[in-house]
């Protein structure tokens, strides 16, 4: 599937700025970003629910931007299942076969093999009512995926869900995908759901795509400050560009030293003298003993630890004024943390660090 140059307007306001994306076949994708950022416009113009104000949306090289949305080879999963509360788990999955005039033994066999597929043959007589939020959520699954669409689009599908359930149901979901063998697009704000369930990534933010990847690329190497944000923890550090050569940049540190820098984008313009962000993330800080030598030291004040469980994170004010956060295993040397008020120094991992624009 192939968006280009998508655009959406409601009167005045533009909710898509021309949104261009290749989505391969059979892959996990999400779109991913805050409330209001336009991926659920965005998803909605896949399934055929709004127009697009400019631009074409492809599948399989057939321009589907002008059929109605019973026409595409689509079918969505929405936040709220929507299922039918009179009729039986098989009768829900049913439905849509019957509508679309299947012959009854052929869509006995599809509601049968859906069923096995989100392991509910054991709950093909019960109704909704007698259902957890889990297993309606894999009713909902089946019966979009029963009349084998193309493409699958899920609208926040998790979300409705306690935080246990959430998690055991993104391994659910991902298997289910696989065994189905299917593009599913998945529309979510949580960034741990897309890190986990997807092969590659949208990150999305006022209308615009900011950056495609994998989870990998998008937690590791951020192009912009958006993202870096975004996604998980980053330490955000002002500095100025000190040399530059090509793709490595020699930065400064707050109380005088330096670090080399990856750049993140062979399209940004840096110079001698630029302003910008180290990106660092706190997994990547390293807590160093007083008497420690290391390339690339920042010095600060420790201000808090929070207790995190498996980890201790450890927040600090810099000599410049900015507070940065560390975490720091609990293992059995925890108790040996710098304590609050005290002076603490923190090396940086090599090669760990980004110069971020602006």
């Amino acid at each position: 599937m192939s968006l280009n140059h998508v655009r959406k307007q409601y009167g005045s306001a533009t909710v898509l700025h021309d949104v261009s994306l290749t989505i391969h076949d059979k892959e996990f994708f999400t779109l991913l970003g805050p409330s209001g950022c336009g991926k659920t416009t965005l998803l909605r113009i896949i399934a055929g629910f709004e127009s697009v104000t400019g631009g074409t949306v492809q599948l399989h090289g057939k321009e589907i931007a002008g059929l109605a949305a019973n026409e595409r080879p689509v079918n969505t999963v929405f936040q709220q299942y929507s299922l039918f509360p009179h009729m039986s788990v098989t009768d829900n999955v049913l439905f849509g076969l019957q509508m679309r005039k299947v012959p009854a033994a052929v869509a006995r066999k599809r509601v049968n093999a859906m069923l096995e597929l989100v392991q509910l043959e054991d709950f093909s007589h019960r109704m909704p009512s007698q259902l957890s939020g889990g297993q309606q959520q894999r009713v909902a699954l089946a019966r979009a995926l029963a009349p084998e669409p193309e493409v699958l689009l899920l609208d926040e599908p998790l979300s409705a869900l306690d935080l246990k359930l959430r998690q055991a149901m993104r391994l659910e979901l991902k298997q289910i995908q696989e065994e189905a063998g299917i593009t599913f697009i998945f529309v979510t704000h949580d960034q741990e759901e897309a890190l986990t369930l997807s092969d590659r990534i949208a990150v999305m933010s006022a209308g615009a795509i900011q950056q495609v990847g994998t989870a990998h690329d998008i937690y590791e190497s951020p192009v912009n400050r958006f993202v870096a944000d975004f996604i998980g923890e980053s330490n955000l550090i002002e500095t100025h560009v000190l040399e530059y050569h090509g793709c490595r940049l020699i930065c400064s540190l707050p109380g005088g030293g330096q670090i080399v820098t990856d750049s993140p984008a062979e399209s940004m313009v840096a110079s001698v003298g630029s302003s910008g962000y180290i990106c660092v993330r706190p997994e990547k800080l390293k807590l160093l003993s007083p008497a420690a030598q290391a390339d690339c030291v920042l010095q600060g004040v420790v201000e808090r630890h929070i207790y995190l469980g498996t980890d201790t994170q450890l927040v600090l004010r810099l000599d410049g004024g900015q507070t940065i956060q560390l975490r720091v295993q609990n293992t059995s040397h925890t108790g040996t943390l710098p304590e609050p008020g005290s002076t603490a120094q923190v090396g940086i991992e090599s090669g760990s660090a980004r110069f971020l624009e602006q």
